[in-house]
């Protein structure tokens, strides 16, 4: 199933890995990591995530929460250095608990028609693509008469908590609100609170911080030529949306906490059981019925996708058998999506009916 999937999605490589209980019991990876070196990928080579980092994202946050830094049902603008208010209703906060499970207001505007976050995708892959700040973009979006405002494309009409949308800039917008919160720079601080207590030593949001050669390069596929054009790694100014590179082996580390109540693999405390489960709990069940805390719910399982140019990504938990799935692959992008949601829908139905596969 994996390899047609790959061939109908255009994924030039790609890494799997399961755990169960703390222990790996599949791992194999399919294709090449560098078309040009033609080189394999492993278990450690570093994928681009896209938004599966926003799990990353929402840890930073719960991390700020249970150290008494915020509260979620708290208005973001307690903690900004500016105001963040859909102008269609200029009295309603917009809560951190609203920014997590995509019922903010906050909206990326049309991909079709272009919008200011958008139209940054426009320059990726080109040689001359320079990303500017996390908190230059931000103030930029939501600050009345700057360089990215636009009331149409960067709010939508419903009043906060009411309806749901998918947004990446609330978690750009979530990134920064870490930062401000504990004067530090967001990958800074994911540093130091998540990736070495977990011993992810390799992960990394920023490119020019990358310590291996064993990266899967980023590719895209163009649909006419038929041929793939190498994008390299690359962040958007609101990296903290669909950033990371990390490896199956590294983020197994990550994933662990939440089918081992907050425990790392070597047991000890991450995050209270108490935050755990409030991530994996249906926030607006009225609203949003299949969003918690960042994580997607569907009955006993948890999952969370990602797609951007030149990468894909898919990852599921189950709690309650403390199993964890893995895929990562550096190659798609939005000229291919119709592949990867074929293959996200039919690998969920084979996780629903199976479980993951568990063999060595």
């Amino acid at each position: 199933m994996l390899s047609q999937y790959m061939e109908a999605a255009k994924l030039p490589g790609a890494s799997v890995l399961v755990f169960k209980e703390g222990e790996i019991v599949f791992s194999k990876q399919y294709g090449r990591a560098n078309l040009e070196s033609q080189t394999a990928p492993t278990q450690t080579t570093l994928y681009q995530v896209a938004s599966v980092s926003k799990l990353v994202t929402g840890t930073a946050v719960i991390k700020l929460y249970e150290q008494g830094k915020l509260k979620l049902d708290d208005d973001i603008n307690q903690y900004l250095p500016f105001s963040v208010r859909n102008p269609h209703f200029p009295d309603t906060p917009i809560t951190i608990r609203m920014l997590l499970s995509h019922v903010s207001s906050i909206s990326d505007g049309s991909f079709f028609l272009g919008s200011p976050y958008w139209d940054l995708y426009q320059d990726i892959g080109k040689k001359t693509f320079k990303p500017e700040a996390l908190a230059q973009f931000i103030e930029g979006y939501f600050t009345s008469r700057s360089e990215y405002y636009d009331q149409g494309n960067n709010f939508n009409t419903s009043k906060p908590g009411t309806q749901p949308e998918y947004s990446n800039v609330a978690y750009g917008l979530l990134g920064y609100l870490v930062e401000h919160v504990s004067g530090m720079p967001f990958y800074e601080f994911c540093k130091q609170e998540i990736f070495t207590p977990l011993e992810m030593q390799h992960t990394r949001w920023l490119s020019e911080n990358l310590e291996t050669n064993d990266v899967a390069v980023p590719y895209s596929y163009h649909l006419m030529t038929r041929d793939y054009q190498g994008i390299g790694t690359y962040e958007m100014p609101t990296y903290a949306d669909g950033g990371l590179k990390t490896s199956a082996i590294e983020f197994m580390r990550f994933l662990h906490i939440f089918v081992n109540d907050g425990n790392t693999i070597q047991g000890a405390p991450f995050l209270q059981p108490e935050a755990v489960d409030e991530m994996l709990t249906v926030q607006y069940p009225k609203v949003n019925k299949i969003s918690g805390l960042t994580w997607w719910v569907d009955d006993n399982k948890y999952m969370h996708g990602g797609s951007d140019p030149g990468v894909k990504a898919l990852v599921a938990i189950s709690k309650h058998e403390q199993w964890g799935f893995i895929f990562f692959a550096n190659g798609g992008g939005f000229r291919t999506e119709l592949g990867f949601e074929l293959f996200r829908d039919d690998l969920y139905d084979y996780l629903n009916r199976y479980g993951p596969p568990l063999n060595n």
